[in-house]
């Protein structure tokens, strides 16, 4: 169980982590997402929100690579869908991790799921919309750096509460 928790730290970092050289991504995300649904996989037994969690990563690993073919108007429609999926395979895994903290008695870690799936869904809605209102004004740059990092942040705390449910839960 602990390796499954694992595959989906490794998973999304592997997400996150965007780095490239001369716009080829080093790190792909593709990849991550598949490694993301193996872990949900293997905890499929545990709720059955990991299974609606690893078929929205593994649509997400095929929308990664459609996105390479897409390109002009389409590809706000692209990015709206595309984070649409994100948000409720987020959903659905701290989900899948709710269940799971409040079967083992950890009403803390259940809440601090509940929270941090609140807050991504929030600050992806806000993210989304913003870029839609405001592509190519120079008055948006600030609100974009503060969305950014606010979300660098919470997925930081998402990947830190993953590791406490496999250090504290999954024995």
């Amino acid at each position: 169980m602990r390796t499954h928790f694992a595959q989906i730290f490794w998973g999304l970092l592997l997400v996150i982590l965007d780095i490239s050289i001369n716009g080829f991504d080093l790190l792909a995300d593709g990849i991550g997402y598949l490694v993301v649904a193996a872990g949900c996989g293997g905890l499929s037994l545990l709720s059955p929100r990991f299974v609606t969690a690893r078929s929205l990563s593994f649509v997400l690993a095929i929308l990664w690579l459609v996105g390479f073919a897409v390109h002009g108007e389409i590809a706000v429609v692209y990015g709206l869908v595309t984070t649409v999926v994100n948000c409720a395979m987020i959903w659905q895994l701290l989900g899948g991790i709710i269940e799971f903290a409040l079967e083992r008695k950890r009403p803390d870690l259940a809440q601090r799921a509940g929270n941090r799936r609140l807050a991504y869904v929030a600050i992806m809605i806000c993210t989304s919309m913003f870029a839609i209102a405001l592509s190519g004004s120079r008055d948006a740059v600030p609100l974009v750096v503060v969305l950014v990092v606010s979300m660098l942040m919470l997925m930081v705390m998402i990947l830190h509460l993953i590791h406490r449910v496999k250090i504290e839960l999954a024995t």
